[in-house]
């Protein structure tokens, strides 16, 4: 054997890279697997609390695996990253404090009566049902008497007909199918589900025994039976989400105790949750019971005028009869608007056909009774402490019924409204000039961001005043108003943003512009390149809030855990905070992990380039793109000089070179033929941004062996991640994805996610969506599903980076993720 320094040298480099190659090899195999509990945790804390065992178990193998992954980054970094451990020590110690909590006690009633003068827990009688009790509290000759089935109750029926699994089965991924038959279809499937459960002996027999203490008060024997959800009639209203059932028998009242229950899962209210981020865990239903009121007339009392607040008047709904058609819109009413104490009457009303007309031309109740109605209701409002939307009757004897109470929530109001100096139509404005990067007017507060401020804290709807376009100032463009920038050109990385993301702005308005910081709110033209002080244009800010809010609608859920384990914070891989201290979450971790093992794997080869430069081999292929391949295992014959694709034996690397050299893809140049001419560093900048492990220059690197591959790789302005191992077991199978970047602004990026998120789901992967980030993952099937997989794969990332100007709208998500599922592979052309 030679002992020359150079072969002694090469052999110990040869040993470090495959020392680094296993340990990277296993820290991937970990993270898959981590991922894969990510997601199911995410799905269990949707349905579970945080105590729940179910829950506890998986969470202790998460933060295993998570310093093993630790343990394998530190071998290959030489320690590098030894703060790790801390952090995920303290998430370890956090998360067990939280399972230490005082869990709820087993004994929780199946009933409560509306008339028990202890306060109920709202998370135990839901939101409709504690308005009923503070209601009943304050006014118990108002109030008929009831009863509450508890939310202890609803989850006994979940548990004993064992559908807790299956509800969450079906409900899985709901919130990301745009398949509406498919929607419909699961949520029927639930409510039918629930209304077929049985009702064990002990909570029929309470609600029973109940009912009959008010036979004798309630001859008639109907009842009002009501949903009463948690979260329900609080800041979020769920109106109208839920099923009521009236006047219902009392042989019959167990029936419709799980009709309402079934109501839980309308397509309306499971759409409500998903759009307001509500765990199901979060919203149990409890089920309220009243005796019905016979009315000669029912309706709702607005306690404050909703369009001006401070006019001192209230509005009171009314029809003859129930109120229920009423609510649901399906009749008009005619409304009264009444002024407030010290002397209510009737000042307007309006007939429900329209008309303004008399009071004396409903004859279904008189204007001494709807005064009544306005005298109880302004008491409320005193015993409350804040404005009530009331559902009331008159029974057939004349007396006032308060049904049910819920908190008013009033728009907020404008600056206009709330006293904010209006300029004069002929009122000079205080800046001119500049040059019009996008038209349009906005108003909003003025917010001056200097260098190396935190834009983190620009508030929304403001109107940013900055020295220079900056391209980091593309993150706030979604929630601003307007831009002015003293200096710039427009030919800028940041002009061409604004454009696409429709915000007003002037550049080069000059350093006098500073003046702007002592102003509270400016209007500004960007068409006419003008800045005003104060408000000028009522409705504009109305419709710049209003986009701002469109665009930050999805919001990711929290709780207890979600915070500890699955939020992840660390978005930006150079960013200054992406490092091993700011951790906030045992998911940030994983992604930490991820990236720097990453990062030194390629580095190393990076650094002993001249070492391997015998070793790695390049791929010679006609396609637009590089790699050089390390051959672990002789995958590539020795005697081959210039290795085509055709030469690899690797199973994983054949496979997906299959789908990216598929014949019916399309490779245009677009980009290169626009950016002809230019320095390579700006197109970096302004087509790709610096968002990855691999740059422009880089070699893009395939370590290869016959049942393994690793492909970490730039394609364009994009960044890709392939860790696959195929063989004939299952076991070890697997393959790994991840993906990023892109020649386009934020949004579009996102919107890319969502394309690859749908696409992906709907191949059996397992997925994680960041910002625009994904991840997915397909673990343990045979060898023939792998490499069907690996192929489907090399077709998506490259159909994937032609859409950088392609999705201009949530629409074309949609749309293009058909085109590719049906292999209509030229519209990607």
């Amino acid at each position: 054997m030679s002992t020359h320094p150079e072969n002694i040298a090469g052999s110990e480099k040869e040993f470090n890279f495959r020392f680094r190659y296993e340990t990277l090899r296993s820290l991937l195999n970990k993270n898959g697997s981590a991922l894969q509990i990510l997601s199911d945790l995410e799905a269990d804390l949707n349905h579970m609390r945080h105590y729940d065992k179910r829950i506890k178990r998986p969470i202790q193998r998460l933060i295993t695996e998570s310093l093993l992954m630790a343990q394998e980054l530190n071998l290959m970094t030489g320690d590098h990253y030894s703060g790790l451990y801390e952090v995920i020590f303290q998430l370890r110690n956090k998360a067990d404090r939280l399972f230490a909590d005082e869990q709820p006690d087993e004994d929780q009633p199946l009933v409560l009566r509306l008339d028990d003068p202890a306060a109920p827990d709202p998370i135990m009688v839901g939101g409709k049902a504690f308005g009923a009790w503070r209601l009943f509290k304050y006014f118990k000759d108002l109030v008929p008497p009831g009863f509450v089935v508890t939310t202890a109750a609803y989850n006994r029926v979940i548990e004993d007909n064992n559908l807790h699994d299956r509800i969450r089965i079906l409900l899985n991924n709901l919130d990301v199918t745009e398949d509406q038959a498919q929607f419909q279809s699961r949520t029927q499937t639930i409510r039918r589900m629930i209304r077929e459960a049985i009702v064990s002996k002990e909570i029929a027999k309470a609600i029973k025994q109940q009912a009959a203490m008010f036979e004798q008060a309630f001859p008639d024997g109907l009842w009002a039976v009501r949903s009463s959800a948690v979260c329900e009639d609080g800041s979020h209203s769920f109106a109208g989400q839920f099923d009521s059932e009236l006047q219902i028998k009392t042989e019959n009242i167990v029936t419709a105790y799980l009709h309402v229950l079934a109501s839980r899962f309308t397509d309306r209210a499971v759409r409500y949750r998903i759009h307001n981020n509500f765990r199901e865990v979060d919203t149990p239903m409890a089920v309220l019971f009243m005796p019905m009121v016979d009315p000669s007339a029912a309706g709702v009392v607005y306690t404050s005028d909703i369009k001006d607040p401070g006019s001192g008047k209230m509005t009171i709904s009314a029809v003859p009869g129930l109120a229920n058609r009423m609510v649901k819109g399906e009749m008009q009413a005619d409304t009264f608007v009444v002024s407030k104490r010290p002397s209510p009457k009737i000042v307007r009303m309006m007939t429900a056909a329209g008309d303004i007309g008399d009071s004396k031309a409903v004859d279904y109740i008189p204007n001494e009774k709807i005064l009544e109605i306005a005298e109880i209701a302004d008491r409320a409002v005193d015993k409350f402490g804040h404005e009530l939307d009331i559902e009331w009757a008159v029974d057939k004897n004349g007396k006032v019924r308060f049904l049910q109470a819920r908190q008013l929530n009033i728009p907020l109001l404008d600056d206009a409204a709330m006293g904010q100096p209006t300029v004069r139509k002929d009122a000079l404005p205080i800046i001119e000039g500049g040059i019009t990067i996008f038209p349009g007017r906005a108003e909003g507060p003025v917010r001056f961001l200097a260098m190396g401020a935190d834009m983190a804290d620009v508030p929304e709807g403001a109107i940013v005043l900055v020295e220079h376009p900056r391209p980091e100032l593309a993150s706030i463009l979604p929630k601003i108003a307007a831009l002015l920038v003293m200096e710039g050109n427009p030919v800028g990385h940041l002009a061409t943003l604004v454009r696409e993301f429709s915000v007003p702005c002037i550049f080069r308005v000059g350093k006098n512009a500073k003046i702007l910081i002592e102003k509270n709110i400016i209007s500004m033209n960007a068409t006419k390149r003008t800045v005003y002080a104060g408000i000028r244009w009522p409705g504009i800010r109305d419709r710049v809030l209003a986009r701002i809010a469109a665009g930050n609608r999805h919001q990711k859920k929290s709780g207890p855990l979600f915070d500890l384990v699955l939020g992840l914070n660390l978005l930006d891989p150079d960013a200054s905070s992406f490092k091993a201290k700011y951790c906030q979450s045992v998911h940030d971790t994983l992604r930490f992990m991820h990236e720097m093992s990453v990062r030194s794997m390629f580095g190393f080869g990076d650094k002993e380039n001249r070492g391997w430069h015998k070793k790695s081999r390049k791929l010679v292929t006609g396609l637009p793109i590089k790699f050089q391949l390390i051959d672990l295992d002789r995958s590539v014959p020795e005697d081959v000089k210039k290795v085509a694709p055709e030469n690899v034996g690797s199973v994983p690397f054949r496979a997906l070179w299959q789908g990216i050299s598929d014949k019916r893809l399309f490779w245009p140049d677009r980009w290169e033929k626009e950016m002809r001419g230019m320095p390579s560093d700006f197109k970096e900048t302004v087509l790709g941004g610096n968002r990855g492990p691999r740059r422009a220059s880089d070699k893009n690197y395939a370590i290869i062996a016959k049942d393994y591959m690793n492909l970490n790789a730039r394609f364009a302005y994009h960044y890709a991640m392939v860790d696959a191992m195929v063989g004939p077991g299952t076991e070890h199978n697997h393959v790994h994805f991840r993906f990023r970047g892109g020649g386009a602004s934020d949004e579009n990026r996102k919107r890319r996610a969502r394309f690859l998120e749908r696409v992906l789901r709907e191949y059996g992967f397992g997925v994680d969506r960041s910002e625009d980030l994904v991840t997915a993952w397909f673990r343990r099937y045979p060898q023939k599903d792998s490499e069907k997989v690996l192929e489907f794969l090399g077709r998506l990332m490259v159909c994937a980076r032609q859409l950088d100007a392609a999705l201009k709208s949530d629409a074309a998500i949609k749309l293009y993720a058909d085109y590719f599922l049906n292999e209509q592979f030229e519209m990607f052309g």
